[in-house]
């Protein structure tokens, strides 16, 4: 007797468009076996491991189409809700902390309310001139360029560093990818503080996740304002 095959095709197909990019995508929600490699990801606390399970998810949802280590943060996270929507449901519980006495307490979230905003009002130039002979184009960071594992200072310029998509020197113009890994990082540590600074200036107007509310503490009744502006805001 044939054995009954059951595979991707019998689950439902949507269609996302990608708020920053403007990307259409054909998706499907999560199976039990991807949710269980999900789950073992928060669990862990680690958050390498949950960005490297939301990529593999993504992946495995879009059939290979969305890489989340090509497109910016924003549009991963975006993308991982609208998956995450359409397999277990839009409401989540995350915990927030009263800014007053320090309880926590549970919220409930629709994930539909949440949008994209920038975090800066002002548009920030991607071209970056740092002198008359060499100028940098930027692009947004994704949601890999974060090493977790690293201290904060660190983090901060691997990001700066990884948020360069293309080099021009006089007429010559490189793409990262041909520049050799230690020479970048050189160049970034010789940089002037004000150079640096505009391309951080770019990295801070990232579009990102955000979602505000207010709440009263069930304990000491303070009323709080609270913002939630990345995915592991929204799963805690």
């Amino acid at each position: 007797m044939n054995k009954l095959k059951l595979n991707s095709a019998t689950l439902p197909q949507y269609t996302m468009s990608l708020p920053v990019s403007g990307m259409t995508i054909k998706y499907r929600p999560f199976v039990v076996r991807e949710e269980k490699i999900l789950l073992i990801a928060v669990q862990s606390k680690e958050m390498n491991q949950i960005v490297d399970a939301m990529r593999n998810i993504v992946l495995a949802c879009t059939d290979g189409v969305l890489d989340t280590k090509k497109i910016c943060t924003a549009d991963s996270e975006y993308a991982f809700l609208q998956i995450r929507m359409k397999s277990v449901g839009e409401e989540v519980k995350p915990q927030v902390e009263c800014p007053k006495c320090k309880q926590k307490a549970s919220i409930r979230i629709n994930l539909q309310e949440v949008g994209i905003s920038k975090a800066t009002k002002e548009t920030v130039d991607s071209t970056i001139k740092i002198n008359d002979d060499l100028s940098l184009i930027l692009k947004y960071p994704s949601m890999h360029d974060v090493d977790y594992s690293k201290s904060e200072i660190d983090a901060i310029f691997g990001v700066a560093k990884d948020s360069i998509e293309t080099v021009i020197f006089k007429d010559e113009v490189y793409n990262k990818d041909d520049i050799d890994p230690q020479e970048l990082s050189d160049f970034m540590d010789n940089l002037l503080p004000e150079q640096f600074e505009k391309i951080m200036e770019f990295v801070k107007s990232t579009p990102e996740l955000r979602y505000e509310f207010k709440y009263s503490c069930p304990k000491c009744g303070e009323r709080a304002r609270v913002e939630l502006n990345s995915i592991s805001d929204f799963f805690q």
